[in-house]
């Protein structure tokens, strides 16, 4: 009787194809990141008893960049853990000023938090900020007057010790559902680091804690 072909031929194509396929398609994934907001808040003014300074000059609070990520957590698993180990979340944030660049290439900073104990649900939040200084620097000394002019996309990763666990572009859709960041190009951007801040390194640090997850201490990581 003639032997089938099928295991030795099929098979290996249809592992390529599995591998292939991007993070939301194999299934209903644990993470998953539902919206990125840009917006500038000035300065929160915090008085501690007579102590106030502001700097000479200053008319009014300047403005932060704040990058908002809302994103929940399914149980998909009932082995699961009920909190998450540790995550870390990656922030890439396309600037709009590549004509005021000698390249012509727009700025992509980028930054990092970690967070911990992240329960089931839906609706939480995890921010970065830009301060007025960097926007400053990047802008030629000025400001853009919105986010949404200072701002071409940002996108956003989620990863576990497994790896990226969500992945998500504030405005380009394809990037879900390829599983793969416009960010990762090697060229048509100038890469900077350590301009993107947690909430804890800013003056927002004491403020929306019932609205953001903390960052996990530096020290504990």
């Amino acid at each position: 009787m003639r032997k089938s072909l099928f295991p030795a031929t099929i098979l290996p194509a249809l592992f390529l194809v599995t591998c292939a396929m991007p993070l939301n398609a194999q299934g209903k994934p644990e993470f998953s990141i539902k919206k990125i907001e840009s917006a500038f808040f000035e300065t929160p003014q915090i008085s501690a008893g007579t102590y106030r300074k502001q700097q000479p000059g200053a008319a009014r609070p300047v403005p932060w960049l704040e990058v908002d990520v809302n994103f929940e957590r399914d149980e998909v698993s009932k082995d699961a853990a009920r909190f998450s180990d540790d995550l870390t979340v990656n922030f890439y944030i396309l600037l709009n000023n590549a004509a005021l660049n000698q390249d012509k290439q727009p700025t992509l900073l980028t930054g990092t938090t970690t967070i911990s104990d992240v329960p089931y649900g839906k609706g939480m939040h995890v921010a970065a900020f830009v301060s007025p200084q960097s926007i400053a620097r990047y802008f030629d000394g000025k400001a853009p007057a919105t986010a949404q002019q200072a701002v071409v996309d940002v996108g956003v990763t989620i990863s576990n010790a497994t790896g990226v666990v969500a992945i998500f572009s504030s405005k380009s859709t394809e990037v879900a559902k390829q599983g793969k960041g416009w960010w990762e190009s090697e060229s048509g951007m100038t890469k900077v680091s350590g301009r993107v801040l947690e909430k804890s390194q800013t003056p927002f640090a004491p403020l929306a804690w019932d609205y953001y997850l903390p960052s996990k201490s530096k020290a504990a990581n």
